[in-house]
């Protein structure tokens, strides 16, 4: 990058401090409480035993809250875990709290704001700094508020939609789904949705409890304004297929450039109700030779989630083998966090049928300009990554993590409301991990502790022993393609134009190296669906 001359001294920071955790096993803990060849698997800890065994001082926490507050800093946030603090504060005020100074750095269309020279801060063992740059003075709030196919979809009544996922009532399940507080739903068009016909049986709009976390201006996040489709659907979907669950829907400040969702990931735990988190946002794509190398080093909230047995559940992405779309990247490339191997990352299918009035099935979601996401990352396998049937790659061939472990629906066809309407055209993975939260929450409050769905490898062990479990996508979708490719569009021709037509977009395909028409829809475990959309009745049952 280059470093620019000039930088907004009034420009707002988030800034959040993770503490190196008193015992250094914690990154080791939290991948051996998920893999069943280690004598730690499923041994989780609670809540106090966690920061017994990992939180610092309490004095170190407060001297660092300190900091900020003194140099006017903002909402300030300490964790329950005491690992972590968080505040929000200008460039300038940034400056003078750690003695340093901070610089714009810009290449092509990427920008970064970072300081020069390192902090000066009043604790030794720093695990991580993570920044963020907001457009606008947060504040947290007290309120709680293609080619021909068979295969076609259409709007589903939530009913006909939870036929194929098998569906679990949801009674005592509870879900905390995290989403933007610049992009809220509006409350009546989920009272709508539930009065509608074919409407969840037994669902009500009083179970869904929302809290306002971080207070914002409506406006475009996450590179769109859908002024709370995005909400909605994310809402809908979950009480489609667990009516009777309680969704705590967190309202936070998750889109703004440079955040990687460690902070409001951190609020979500440090609530003695969360159960199960769907944290619905596939950040950036993985470039470099590491996940560190892009990220650093995964966050704490993620280890606490492990340890602590509390499943976090994320999408794959919806830009194919990209993963998330950069300008000028035109190379396959999964997200993060979908990548990490302590979380449940889901990918997208689309709901449909294949005659008219016939069962319902499941192709892989591809639009045309969005597509299920998956693919190779650079991290190590795990050992317990496997699946029945016809395994993607052996062992052999691969020796890094797939994604995604499971998919569900990706492409809007269940019929919600909006602002009073029915609403289609929005979807995404994001509906996704609402889907799968909802049916592993749902499959969780019908089971014993031991047995619950916590960790990715739960999934595969479930498939290995009851492969009936799974709704295993095995060919085409909408669009009659075989990969989970995105085909670029050509770019659109001026009026009359008569000259050479451009030549068309590079495609790129997922897998590189192992697969040259990428990774194929296939029956099995495949990296374009995982190994596949859960049935949740049969899944409670083998686990019972």
């Amino acid at each position: 990058m280059q470093r620019l001359s000039t930088v907004d001294a009034a420009a707002r920071l988030r800034i959040e401090f993770e503490l190196a955790p008193r015992d250094p096993t914690l990154d080791r803990l939290a991948l051996a409480v998920g893999d069943p060849g280690s004598p730690d698997f499923h041994r989780f800890l609670t809540r106090e035993a966690f920061v017994a065994r990992f939180g610092r001082a309490p004095a170190e926490l407060e001297a660092l809250a300190a900091l900020l507050r003194e140099n006017g800093g903002r909402d300030v946030y300490v964790s329950s875990n005491r690992l972590v603090v968080g505040g929000n504060l200008s460039i300038a005020e940034a400056e003078r709290a750690f003695k340093t100074k901070y610089a714009t750095f810009e290449n092509g269309a990427h920008v970064a704001v970072a300081p020069t020279t390192p902090l000066t801060l009043p604790v030794t063992g720093v695990r991580a700094v993570h920044g963020a740059v907001t457009g606008f003075t947060p504040h947290l709030a007290q309120v709680n508020t293609g080619a021909p196919s068979d295969f076609r979809g259409a709007w589903y009544s939530p009913q006909r939609f939870a036929e194929l996922y098998d569906t679990l009532d949801g009674a005592d399940a509870r879900l905390t789904m995290i989403e933007d507080s610049g992009d809220r739903h509006d409350p009546a068009d989920v009272a709508f949705f539930l009065s509608s016909p074919g409407a969840p049986k037994g669902a009500v709009a009083e179970n869904v409890r929302t809290t306002v976390v971080v207070d914002k201006p409506a406006g475009a996040v996450c590179e769109r304004d859908d002024r709370g489709q995005e909400a909605t659907l994310d809402i809908d979907a979950a009480l489609t297929v667990a009516p009777l669950a309680k969704i705590d829907l967190r309202y936070d400040d998750v889109c703004a450039p440079g955040n990687d969702g460690s902070l409001q990931l951190q609020r979500a735990l440090d609530d003695p109700a969360t159960q199960t988190i769907v944290f619905p946002f596939a950040l950036a794509p993985i470039l470099g030779r590491s996940v560190e190398e892009d990220f650093g080093p995964t966050p704490i909230p993620y280890l606490e989630a492990a340890v602590r047995g509390i499943p976090i559940v994320v999408p794959s992405g919806d830009d194919g083998a990209f993963g998330t779309r950069l300008p000028g990247q035109n190379r396959a490339a999964v997200t993060y966090p979908c990548v990490l191997a302590i979380v449940i990352c889901v990918g997208g299918t689309q709901v449909g049928e294949r005659r008219t009035g016939g069962p319902l099935d499941e192709g892989p979601w591809n639009d045309g300009l969005h597509a299920s996401g998956g693919g190779l990352s650079t991290e190590p396998r795990p050992a317990w990554q496997n699946a029945p049937s016809e395994f993607e790659f052996t062992p052999a061939s691969v020796k890094v993590r797939i994604v995604p472990d499971i998919s569900a629906d990706a492409s809007g066809h269940i019929r919600v409301f909006w602002h009073h309407y029915a609403s289609g055209g929005i979807g995404g993975t994001s509906e996704s991990v609402a889907i799968a939260g909802a049916q592993i929450a749902a499959i969780n409050a019908k089971v014993v502790a031991p047995k619950r769905i916590v960790v990715p490898a739960d999934l595969y062990l479930l498939a290995q022993r009851a492969p009936g479990a799974f709704h295993d996508v095995v060919r085409d979708n909408d669009r009659g393609y075989l990969d989970n490719n995105i085909r670029p569009p050509r770019p659109s021709l001026p009026l009359n134009f008569k000259g050479v037509l451009p030549s068309p977009p590079p495609l790129v395909y997922g897998c590189p190296d192992i697969a040259t028409r990428g990774c194929v829809v296939k029956p099995g475990y495949d990296a374009v669906t995982g190994i596949g959309s859960i049935r949740a009745k049969t899944a409670a049952d083998a686990l019972r």
